[in-house]
């Protein structure tokens, strides 16, 4: 028995070890795709994002902490290595992570025990779905913030500009679309997630 549970606890280790060797090399790839092959994808004026899909795919099966890190690393790289308008990169990475983790990334066991005992459904939306959806909404803030500080800083906000972030928002949604099955099997995360099963308030094992 107590080596079938240290083989057990062997595997998981193993298993974590390797999910995390994963996600850091995964976030330094997708920066050197974004500087290095997004710009020749321009369409029309817009560029995907490489890095919103990473830090979506990273925030639905990591969670929230994990989500910081990718955002808060993207954001230090962008601001020392390519510098756009001053501290953009850096604020919005990190925090846009973190606030589409609070919408998107898994919910835990208690969290879910908890929407059960109120009656809810209590259980994770399709992953896919959730991947997707907060791509969108990471781009979403970044054009709104992107428009607002030209607008503040140049009293610039013409129609082209608009299209052109639209254009961004749908190119990088769709690129995540493409991206997110194949960032969770490398991340050694199913496409389908399978839901716990509670029993007199608790999780069964």
């Amino acid at each position: 028995m107590a080596s079938i549970n240290r083989e057990k606890r062997r595997i998981l280790i193993s298993r974590s070890l390797r999910r995390e060797v994963m996600l850091f090399a995964v976030i330094g790839l997708g920066y050197l795709v974004q500087v290095c092959i997004m710009p020749y994808f321009r369409i029309a004026g817009s560029t995907p994002l490489f890095t919103i899909c990473v830090t979506a795919v990273v925030t639905v099966c990591y969670g929230r902490m994990r989500a910081f890190w990718c955002g808060a690393i993207y954001g230090i790289l962008f601001e020392v290595m390519q510098p756009s308008h001053q501290l953009i990169s850096l604020l919005f990475y990190p925090a846009s992570a973190l606030l589409c983790s609070v919408l998107f990334a898994d919910k835990s066991m208690q969290q879910l025990e908890y929407e059960r005992s109120l009656g809810k459904a209590g259980r994770n939306r399709n992953p896919i779905l959730r991947t997707v959806l907060c791509a969108m909404l990471n781009m979403l803030i970044y054009e709104v913030v992107n428009l607002v500080y030209i607008y503040l800083r140049e009293s610039l906000m013409t129609r082209s500009l608009i299209m052109t972030g639209l254009g961004n928002l749908i190119y990088t949604t769709l690129l995540t679309l493409v991206f997110v099955i194949p960032l969770r099997l490398l991340f050694g995360y199913p496409i389908h997630q399978e839901e716990p099963v509670f029993r007199r308030g608790m999780p069964s094992i």
